[in-house]
C-alpha cells in the first residue's frame, strides 16, 4: 500500500490515486463499485448519526489494515470531529492540514474574525440567541459546525430568536450564485486550479443540500480580482497545504466568503482530468512544499451531479451507464435522502456540460425506475 484515503465518499480521491498510479487503501461509508475498482482495498466503515463516521470503528479498521506510519489523505466528512482526526494522526501521518488548523477554520467565530482582519467579506455569525439587531432583519441560516454537503443547513423562521442547537451556529443568509475556488498551496504560495459553479439538490427536509458542480468557470469580472486576493490571503495566512477550496456566494452587487474547506473536495470530479496531472499527486507534492510553475486548464468543461434517493429503495440489477460514478452494487438498500450515485458529463462549455448531465440524469431516473419504493423486509 502507498497511501490510505479516508472520506465519507472516498471515490474521487481513489480515482485520482489510481490515475497517479498509487496503490490505495480506502475507508469510507459506502465502498461503492467505483471506489473498490480504483483501490487495492476498499473498506466500508460503520455509520452513526445518519451519515457520519463511527470513530471507534474507523480507528479499529485503520489499525487492523494500515501499517503504522502509512500516510493518510482525508477528504470530506471529518471536519466536525477534529478529535477523530487527531486519533488518526497519532499513528498514521496526515498529508494535509493539521487538526488544529481545521478546528480554527471550522470555528465560525474564528473564521469571521480572520476574514474581518484580512478584509474578506463574510456574513455575520453568532453562537448565541440572536437579537433583533444581530442580523438586521435579514434571513438567517442555522448550520452545523464542521458540517459538509449542505444537508445540515436549515433556514430559521423570521421570528425565531432561540439560540442555535448545540454544535450549530447562525449565519446571515446571502442570496446569489454559489461558486467554489480550488487552490493548490504549499503553505507560503498557491496556484489556482480552477473555479466551479455549484447548485442545490433540495427537498422539503434539505433545502440547501449539495447537488453538484460544473467547471471550470470564470469568476465574475467585477469581483474576480478581489475574490482571488481574498482566497489567497486566507489560504496563506493559515499556512494551508495541499488542495483546499473556498466557497463563495456572489450576486450583482457583492460577494461573500461563506466557507473554507481545508482538504480535497467534491470538485475533484471537475478538475482531475487531462491535461491536468493527477490532483492527488499534486496534493502530496504541495504538502511536501513543491508547487508546479503553472497548471494547465482542462481541455473541456465537466459537470457532476448527485442523485439522492427519493424513497427507500433497492438498487436494480440493470448495468449502470458508463457516465455514472459512485455506483452501489445491485441489491443494495439505499434509504430516502441518501446519495445514490453521481452523473457526469463533458462539453465545450460549462453550460453544455451541465445540460448534458441533466439530460442523462432524467434518462437514468426514467430508465432505472429509481423512484421505486423499497419493498419491506419479509
Amino acid at each position: 500500500m502507498d497511501i490510505a484515503l479516508i472520506a465519507i465518499s472516498a471515490r474521487p480521491l481513489a480515482a485520482s490515486a489510481a490515475r497517479a498510479g498509487f496503490a490505495a487503501l480506502s475507508f469510507d461509508l459506502f465502498a461503492d463499485l467505483d471506489t473498490c475498482a480504483h483501490t487495492a482495498r476498499c473498506v466500508r466503515v460503520h455509520k452513526k448519526n445518519g451519515c457520519a463516521f463511527d470513530g471507534d470503528d474507523l480507528i479499529q479498521a485503520l489499525h487492523s489494515l494500515a501499517p503504522t506510519g502509512l500516510p493518510v489523505v482525508l477528504g470530506g466528512g471529518l471536519e466536525d470531529d477534529t478529535a477523530l482526526m487527531t486519533r488518526i494522526a497519532e499513528r498514521n501521518p496526515i498529508l494535509g492540514n493539521a487538526p488544529a488548523i481545521v478546528r480554527v477554520l471550522k470555528d465560525p467565530i474564528a473564521l469571521a474574525a480572520l476574514a474581518a482582519h484580512l478584509g474578506v467579506p463574510f456574513p455575520a455569525v453568532t453562537l448565541e440567541a440572536p437579537t433583533a439587531e444581530t442580523f438586521g432583519g435579514a434571513p438567517v441560516l442555522e448550520k452545523k459546525i464542521g458540517g459538509a454537503g449542505g444537508a445540515h443547513i436549515s433556514r430559521r423562521a423570521p421570528d425565531d430568536l432561540s439560540p442555535p442547537a448545540p454544535g450549530h451556529y447562525l449565519q446571515r443568509e446571502v442570496e446569489g450564485q454559489s461558486l467554489s475556488l480550488l487552490l493548490l498551496s504549499n503553505g507560503s504560495a498557491a496556484r489556482i486550479v480552477g473555479a466551479s459553479r455549484q447548485w442545490r439538490s433540495q427537498d422539503e427536509e434539505h433545502p440547501f443540500r449539495y447537488g453538484g458542480a460544473t467547471g471550470p468557470v470564470a469568476l465574475p469580472e467585477a469581483f474576480a480580482a478581489e475574490m482571488l486576493k481574498g482566497a489567497l490571503s486566507i489560504t496563506l495566512a493559515c499556512g494551508l497545504v495541499g488542495l483546499v477550496s473556498l466557497d463563495f456566494v456572489v450576486n450583482d452587487d457583492s460577494w461573500f466568503l461563506v466557507e473554507v474547506n481545508p482538504r480535497p473536495g467534491a470538485t475533484l470530479d471537475i478538475f482531475d482530468t487531462d491535461p491536468l496531472p493527477p490532483l492527488l499527486g499534486l496534493h502530496l507534492a504541495a504538502c511536501g512544499g513543491k508547487l508546479p510553475e503553472v497548471l494547465p486548464v482542462p481541455a473541456q468543461a465537466h459537470a457532476a451531479g448527485v442523485i439522492y434517493a427519493a424513497h427507500d429503495m433497492v438498487v436494480p440489477q440493470d448495468a449502470w451507464p458508463e457516465f455514472v460514478a459512485d455506483r452501489p452494487p445491485a441489491g443494495a438498500s439505499v434509504l430516502k435522502g441518501a446519495p445514490l450515485c453521481t452523473v457526469r458529463a463533458t462539453g465545450p462549455t460549462p453550460e453544455v456540460a451541465e445540460a448534458r448531465m441533466r439530460e442523462r440524469t432524467q434518462a437514468l431516473l426514467r430508465d432505472f425506475g429509481l423512484g421505486a419504493v423499497m419493498e419491506p423486509a419479509p
